[in-house]
């Protein structure tokens, strides 16, 4: 099959959940279709990162977006009714590539990348099937937002919120099919016939098991820490949660790990025990020396790949409920769940001080992630999505409405 695939950003490097999600469905379908990969690029790529998404695609095609787009995007949104996640990603220089190659090619299907590039159905021929990948329901991450935000960036996100819920919807009405990693962001768009829950998978030869020894006291936080959910729980866990754990465990540390910490993270090396590392070349030889690894997660919507990958790769779990999103993973079998910050604090001092019990999660959690989030699982359910696009589009039940 030839895929014209549209991602929101080039997905290597895999640094962010939506790149990460591209980069793994790309990796796995390319060997078995011709795919063409179109992004939008705001800064110069390094000759490495230019090969690397390259190798992901027969054909790789990046559009240059000057970053002053961004600031006349802006300008336009107290005039228009697009959120302005799709205001800034869905650059005219990007539309006119695709228009531009979907009437030049014959694909036979397009695959286009989150509510940002939702506009991309305006350019394409009646004659394409397409399949829109929300990830997860932004319109439920910025009303999370909002409800962390003060004044008056608060007031922002809730308009944002009730902007792209009612776009999201629009697109359903737009795309033949459409994903979403999980069903309580299913829920948030709304019970549609055409949405299918995929979820994330993870990368198991790129987080194996170890069950060697840990650092005693050793707590881990993973994540780009440039993205507001991330930044707000390491806050949470380290001004609320960890003086709690060091009153019981005196020797323990918090160790903040990803990329683009905020001086607000940053910051939080002033406290004892705390340390941020910024970009580090490994995630995984950091969950391999965790005693533990934290997702107190308060905000955000999808599937939480940092527990996923903590779980691969042996680190026993403390998360909020809100970070399990759509891992259906047992609590108390495969990693453990509180609400509040005391809650998080004694279930981080149970896995530090019974030296049984760590093991004994880590050993449950990997097999689990074997079962239900492997990367080609998740790509053959993409597949069958793909498929039932074809036919309904051949049936000619393609929804005609487009946003």
């Amino acid at each position: 099959m030839r895929i014209l695939f549209v991602a929101s950003r080039p997905p290597y490097p895999p640094i962010q959940g939506d790149r990460l999600r591209a980069y793994h469905f790309l990796r796995h379908l390319a060997p078995r279709h011709r795919v063409t990969l179109v992004a939008p690029v705001t800064r110069p790529l390094t000759p490495a990162a230019h090969a690397a998404n390259a190798a992901l695609a027969e054909t790789w095609v990046p559009v240059p977006v000057p970053r002053r787009w961004w600031a006349l995007a802006a300008l336009r949104y107290p005039f228009h009714s697009w959120p302005l996640q799709t205001l800034l990603f869905a650059a005219p220089d990007l539309l006119r590539t695709v228009r531009d190659l979907a009437a030049r090619e014959s694909y036979d299907l397009v695959h286009v990348q989150l509510a940002r590039l939702g506009p991309v159905a305006q350019v394409l021929p009646r004659r394409l099937p397409r399949v829109l990948d929300f990830i997860d329901a932004l319109s439920l991450n910025m009303a999370r937002r909002a409800a962390q935000e003060p004044w008056p960036r608060g007031v922002f996100f809730r308009l944002e919120a009730r902007r792209m819920a009612r776009y999201e919807r629009s697109l359903v009405n737009a795309y033949t099919q459409q994903v979403i990693t999980s069903a309580a962001d299913r829920a948030a768009i709304g019970d549609f016939p055409t949405l299918h829950v995929i979820p994330n998978g993870v990368d198991m030869d790129a987080f194996p098991f170890y069950a060697g020894p840990r650092e005693p006291g050793l707590i881990v936080f993973t994540g780009r820490m440039g993205y507001f959910p991330n930044e707000e729980a390491a806050v949470f866990f380290a001004t609320q949660v960890f003086p709690r754990v060091r009153q019981a465990v005196p020797q323990a540390r918090f160790v903040i790990v990803g990329a683009d910490p905020t001086p607000r993270v940053r910051s939080l090396a002033q406290q004892p025990g705390v340390e941020v590392t910024g970009f580090v070349p490994r995630v995984r030889d950091y969950l391999h020396r965790a005693q533990v690894a934290v997702a107190p997660m308060r905000s955000g919507t999808g599937i939480q790949n940092k527990v996923l990958e903590a779980m691969a790769a042996g680190a026993p779990v403390v998360a909020t409920p809100h970070a399990l999103g759509g891992i259906a993973a047992r609590p108390e079998e495969h990693l453990l769940v509180a609400e509040d910050a005391a809650g998080l604090a004694a279930q981080v001092v149970r896995v530090l001080q019974d030296p049984t019990l760590g093991p004994r999660l880590a050993r449950a959690a990997r097999a689990w992630v074997e079962r239900h989030h492997s990367w080609a699982r998740a790509t053959a359910q993409l597949e069958a999505v793909y498929a039932r696009a074809r036919q309904a589009h051949a049936e000619n039940q393609t929804p005609g409405a487009e946003p």
